[in-house]
């Protein structure tokens, strides 16, 4: 299968070395640079090589919207910012997806879900049917598709799944790195299954007897996951 070429344009190294790993964790993408000038990524844009554009808002000179703009030809374009409130106008620009920072890669495999393309993560997806968890010399195996919600509990998470508990000796940060596109970060101390959501009342999810809080920096991107009619 065709790997995907992708381009960073990105001013502020921290979220640089995000991409740059989440890009690394999937098969099917091979990352062609990282910029902080959008000038100077112009030629390789225009050269045609570019499959996935990851590009900020706000960079030096010219900004991603003034970018996309002077384009004659758009490459399949992520917007990457701290701000939501270019969210409309990015759209207009018929841009793929819009990753509000800070994004986990969860989030960022939906994404590039969206790539037109043939099963860009089937392989991927392929990687995390379960994960082994270590905790007291022992190491566990859970099934990642029963695991309900994850809490951060000091330097240990709580894992709940099938009506059991594991505890384990691992960040939240790590374990939304080995997880599926189907969880997603909804507080600065929890992860959930969007699967496993049985209704939301005001800023809780409720999974089972849990009553999950959603913290407000991470509520636009939830909305935005979960399928509403």
């Amino acid at each position: 299968m065709k790997k995907l070429n992708c381009l960073v344009i990105e001013d502020q190294i921290p979220a640089q070395d995000i991409l740059i790993g989440y890009i690394e964790q999937v098969p099917n993408l091979n990352l062609l640079g990282v910029f902080i000038s959008p000038l100077e990524a112009i030629p390789i844009i225009e050269s045609g090589q570019v499959d996935i554009l990851f590009l900020d808002i706000h960079l030096p000179k010219l900004s991603g919207i003034e970018l996309l703009k002077s384009l004659k030809v758009l490459p399949n374009t992520i917007l990457t910012t701290a701000f939501s409130d270019y969210a409309v106008e990015g759209f207009d620009l018929d841009v793929l997806d819009y990753l509000l920072k800070p994004f986990s890669f969860d989030r960022f495999l939906k994404a590039i879900s969206k790539v037109p393309t043939t099963d860009v993560l089937a392989k991927n997806e392929q990687q995390f049917d379960q994960i082994f968890v270590r905790n007291k010399g022992q190491i566990k195996k859970i099934k990642t598709s029963a695991i309900e919600y994850i809490e951060a509990k000091g330097d240990f998470t709580l894992i709940y799944f099938e009506g059991k508990r594991e505890v384990a000796n691992v960040s939240l940060h790590k374990l939304l790195d080995v997880l599926d596109s189907n969880f997603i970060r909804c507080h600065k101390s929890y992860i959930v299954n969007l699967k496993s959501i049985d209704k939301i009342v005001g800023n809780q999810l409720i999974i089972g007897d849990g009553k999950i809080p959603v913290g407000r920096s991470y509520k636009i991107d939830l909305m935005n996951r979960l399928k509403m009619i």
